[in-house]
C-alpha cells in the first residue's frame, strides 16, 4: 500500500539505446546524402557488416513518440539495445511498433 506522494523516480536514458538511434540516422543520412552509395559502400567505410547496417537502418523509421520516450529514459524494462537491434521486420505502422516494443 502507497499512502501519500511518493517522490518521483529520476529516469536517465539509456545509453546504449540512444547510442544505436543515433547510429540508425546517421547511417540514413550517410545514404541519402550521397556519402555512400550503397549499404556495401557504407559497410566498407564504417566496418559495419551489411547485414548489422541492414538491421539498425529501420530504426531511423521509430514512431516519434518512441524515440522521445527513449531519449527521456521512459522505455520499458525489456527494450533494451540489444532486443531492439535483434528486431526482426519493425513494423511501419507507429501503433504496431509501440505494441510490439512493449510501450
Amino acid at each position: 500500500m502507497i499512502i501519500g506522494d511518493q517522490p518521483k523516480r529520476e529516469k536517465a536514458p539509456d545509453p546504449s539505446l540512444v547510442n544505436l538511434l543515433a547510429r540508425s540516422h546517421s547511417m540514413l543520412s550517410a545514404l541519402t546524402n550521397g556519402g555512400a552509395r550503397s549499404i556495401s559502400e557504407l559497410s566498407k567505410a564504417t566496418g559495419i557488416h551489411r547485414a548489422d547496417l541492414s538491421k539498425a537502418l529501420p530504426l531511423a523509421f521509430l514512431s516519434p513518440a518512441i524515440v522521445d520516450d527513449i531519449l527521456a529514459g521512459n522505455q520499458p524494462v525489456s527494450l533494451t539495445a540489444r532486443r531492439l537491434a535483434r528486431l526482426g521486420d519493425l513494423p511501419v505502422d507507429w501503433n504496431q511498433q509501440r505494441s510490439l516494443l512493449g510501450f
